[in-house]
């Protein structure tokens, strides 16, 4: 019964956080459209997020005392990762296949991949505060270094080693390794540096939502309401996925914050990269938007739902 409340606090808090971003989306949203912000500018400051802010806050999450039972946590917390994103690979070759058509890729790739860093960090920072940060670091190394192979794969029919570099490579990757490392070897940043970083970290939220508003006025909402294939990316993403992950996640017996990290990281809408990977490998990246923008849209319900149900599984 406690753990029921708790999750209608959580769902309570999810739903608050939801709001006060969406307010910040409608910030990024009519900044485009009044021209403060150009197509270009968004894609500076989506680098500027994703190649100094995010790694920031998840270095940050690693600044804590060491205590073995964080690491056995932690472990747990990239085998469930893991799971989450077989469940979502599955469903969308399954849902997704190349019977839908050209934009299929497109669709798998989206519902395999959430915005577990832009919009994930936010929710669990504000449950959780870095407890829950620490252990979705966890899922946001997996989403990297598998939307570098099996995303690019899914994208091109291929896989380079090229490819497999470069999620090496991707700034959260390398700040999770740092991280790891000075959290292993017990080294506290001295404060003229940790705060500078702290500083860095508490970018991300409103940036990222100012970022997700931009990318959704750049898409054409009309069109994307009346696409099925938007729908049905949707549904996967945000209703199907979340529960299968629910019912796998209960016999791990997981810490509740654990647990909650990565059921919320997984019903997070399509991740804002399926765009950009879109048109870096010459596929549908207005398709993309679309999916992303309606999927973002409809978290808004979905995600606090998820939450309630898994009161009665969790």
């Amino acid at each position: 019964m406690e753990r029921q409340v708790f999750k209608m606090d959580s769902a309570s808090i999810i739903l608050y956080q939801i709001i006060i971003m969406f307010i910040l989306i409608l910030l990024g949203f009519i900044l485009y459209r009044t021209k403060v912000f150009t197509r270009k500018s968004c894609n500076q400051l989506s680098n500027f997020v994703l190649m100094a802010v995010l790694p920031a806050v998840i270095f940050n999450a690693f600044q804590k005392e060491f205590k073995p039972e964080l690491v056995r946590g932690l472990l747990i917390a990239f085998a469930m990762a893991v799971i989450s994103h077989i469940v979502f690979i599955a469903l969308g070759m399954i849902f997704c296949g190349k019977r839908r058509g050209e934009n299929s890729s497109v669709e798998i790739f989206s519902v395999t991949y959430s915005n577990c860093a832009f919009l994930g960090i936010p929710l669990i920072d504000a449950i959780y505060g870095t407890d829950g940060i620490f252990y979705l670091t966890a899922y946001i190394a997996v989403f990297n270094l598998l939307s570098w192979t099996h995303g690019v794969m899914i994208l091109t029919d291929r896989v380079t080693v090229k490819s497999a570099v470069n999620a090496l490579k991707a700034p959260a990757v390398i700040a999770t390794f740092a991280g790891l490392i000075f959290f292993f070897l017990r080294i506290p940043l001295p404060d003229i540096i940790a705060q500078p970083i702290g500083y860095i970290a508490s970018l991300n939220t409103p940036l990222a939502m100012i970022i997700s508003g931009i990318t959704i006025a750049r898409s054409d909402l009309k069109k994307a309401l009346k696409n099925g294939g938007v729908y049905l990316t949707a549904v996967l993403k945000l209703i199907v996925g979340p529960l299968i992950i629910m019912l796998l996640l209960k016999p791990f017996g997981a810490d509740p914050v654990i647990a909650d990290t990565i059921l919320i990281s997984a019903a997070c809408p399509t991740a804002a990269s399926a765009i950009m990977f879109s048109a870096r490998y010459g596929k549908n990246s207005v398709y993309a938007s679309e999916i992303f923008a309606v999927s973002t849209l409809l978290s808004a319900v979905t995600m606090p739902l998820v939450m309630l149900v898994s009161g009665y599984f969790l």
